[in-house]
């Protein structure tokens, strides 16, 4: 039978939490299990995570395959995936995240009656060590099909946890995930945008994207290592937008979710220069000001408070100074709070 959905799932060392998310992935509704596939790419794990993966593609051999490969980082594995779907369309679940059982049945549903381009659905960001649980939503008409100029005032709000592809789509774009590097999840949301022409939303909740877990790629102590990434990243993205042939309103969309993405990482980098080495972000923004000067000016406006801080930060030649570091960062919270 033919696959309507697979879901990717990349798996690196996370046996505490992986049987939490493949049990998710369980439908009980026996047809509807058969036209979902679940990759579970182990990507060099070291744990127990690849014979946790093989018992549930033991117990439901029409649905999980399990592809243990050497280590690649996140990249290496959506690309892996990608090359192996069968599903019609396809999306990623992280392994120490979850899907809500009841609406992953909702979006099969969805995906075998429609043909649009790209499925919208809401997600929870879900504390580990509290109930605590804020919803993100949509604010669009759902269960419509929509198109491109729709889809532009969406860029500053998009996430990888919302979105699923129709898998032709990334194929015919030849799309290629960086590997060998962390925070690649944002060009999941980029360059697939230039191929959609229409899409639906879905008012169902069906990620569940954990946060807080001590080793996370988000926490602060491993972003500190590995912020340079977030830079490699961000060229990447801003190498697409300048080579990208779309229309006005995809190309709207790109540049919103462009400018969200380098407004949080010029801040986090400068309201944190003790712990992160900065020169990554100095290299970026004078190669910037060449590649594409209309980013370089939107960021030279960006705000700390009433202070243009990354303007300031220029002025000061790019000075790494504890005492400049400090003024900035007393007015961050303006910027985490928009």
């Amino acid at each position: 039978m033919e696959k309507t959905l697979t879901v990717i799932v990349p798996t690196y060392n996370m046996e505490r939490l992986l049987q939490r998310c493949l049990e998710s992935l369980v439908i009980n509704d026996k047809e509807m299990m058969t036209l979902l596939e679940v990759l579970v790419i182990i990507d060099g794990a070291t744990d127990r995570s690849s014979d946790i993966a093989h018992e549930y593609e033991t117990l439901h051999p029409e649905t999980f395959r399990v592809i243990d490969k050497e280590n690649g980082n996140y990249g290496s594995c959506i690309n892996r995936g990608l090359e192996e779907a069968k599903g019609r369309y396809v999306k990623i679940l992280d392994a120490d995240d979850s899907f809500n059982t009841e609406s992953l049945v909702k979006l099969i549903d969805t995906l075998n009656n429609t043909e649009a381009d790209l499925v919208i659905t809401n997600y929870c960001i879900c504390s580990c060590d509290s109930e605590n649980t804020e919803r993100k939503a949509f604010q669009i008409p759902a269960n419509v099909t929509l198109t491109a100029k729709d889809l532009a005032p969406l860029g500053p709000h998009m996430a990888m946890h919302a979105v699923t592809y129709k898998t032709e789509n990334l194929r015919n774009i030849g799309y290629h995930q960086t590997e060998k590097i962390s925070y690649t999840d944002q060009e999941w949301i980029f360059k697939p945008m230039t191929t959609v022409s229409t899409f639906i939303y879905v008012d169902t909740d069906l990620y569940q994207y954990t946060v807080g877990r001590e080793g996370q790629t988000m926490d602060i102590k491993a972003m500190a290592r590995n912020m340079y990434h977030n830079v490699i990243v961000m060229r990447n993205m801003v190498d697409t937008y300048n080579a990208t042939s779309c229309s006005s309103d995809i190309f709207g969309y790109l540049r919103g979710r462009l400018e969200c993405y380098m407004e949080y990482i010029y801040s986090l980098y400068l309201f944190h220069t003790q712990q992160m080495d900065v020169e990554p972000l100095i290299c970026f923004d004078k190669e910037l000001k060449q590649l594409c000067p209309p980013l370089y000016r939107h960021v030279g406006t960006l705000k700390a408070g009433k202070l243009p801080f990354v303007r300031l930060w220029r002025l000061f030649y790019y000075k790494n100074d504890h005492g400049i570091n400090d003024f900035f960062r007393y007015r961050r919270y303006r910027l985490w709070c928009r």
